[in-house]
């Protein structure tokens, strides 16, 4: 943590205690924590299953803007990660196996699904083949076969993973401007909304509680710099 701690420091060991406690609650932040991106995305689910859930007719602004979330999520949130929560420097916890399993076997799970709605999306083009619905497959597909990455990449937890999904799912939908009535394309995003707003509800108070936790901890830090 860069001039976090004077260079003529001498802690004691209490206070070297304290230090790593310190460090280690900063370090969470670089990946495990997200605080307001926890919010932000749960918001837009809430925000998204809203819309759906009212038969809103999406324009082609609208189907940009929503379409666009998922991302504009992903890049808020590390944008706060890295802006904000790491605000005197990059801090790395310990790897967890535990959790690398368990981002590894979220990524598999996506990629087989990716693939298989590619494959599903390409069959039925062969089968009714049009110029119109060739572009919507191409962009559709576009959008699904990157899922993998960024679930790898950028939504480390479960509830992220959940909520990512959903909110990807309804991009490609939008964007492919395929129809949102229940189809091949829309049903798994139609079957996600009930679990994606459970668990949004759980992100955005898990967020609130992190983001609480860091204010407390940056007041500790700042104390801790004016006594060295």
């Amino acid at each position: 943590m860069d001039n976090a701690i004077g260079e003529h420091f001498q802690p004691s060991l209490k206070e070297l205690s304290e230090l790593e406690q310190l460090t280690k609650a900063y370090g969470k932040f670089s990946r495990d924590a997200a605080g307001l991106g926890h919010v932000l995305g749960g918001g837009l689910v809430f925000l998204s299953a809203y819309l759906l859930g009212r038969h809103v007719h999406f324009g082609i602004l609208g189907r940009l803007l929503l379409g666009a979330a998922p991302f504009a999520w992903i890049f808020g949130k590390e944008g706060l990660r890295e802006n904000y929560y790491q605000f005197s420097g990059k801090v790395k916890p310990p790897r967890s196996l535990r959790k690398d399993v368990t981002l590894a076997a979220l990524t598999g799970i996506t990629a087989l699904f990716s693939l298989t709605a590619a494959g599903f999306v390409v069959y039925g083009l062969w089968q009714h083949f049009s110029l119109g619905l060739g572009l919507s497959s191409l962009i559709y597909i576009a959008l699904l076969l990157p899922m993998p990455v960024l679930v790898w990449r950028y939504l480390r937890s479960p509830y992220e993973f959940v909520v990512g999904i959903f909110l990807l799912m309804l991009s490609a939908v939008l964007l492919s401007g395929a129809p949102l009535e229940t189809s091949g394309r829309t049903s798994v995003m139609y079957l996600l909304i009930v679990p994606a707003e459970i668990v949004a509800l759980v992100m955005v108070l898990v967020g609130i509680v992190e983001h609480t936790e860091f204010l407390k901890l940056r007041r500790e830090m700042s104390r801790s710099k004016v006594a060295a």
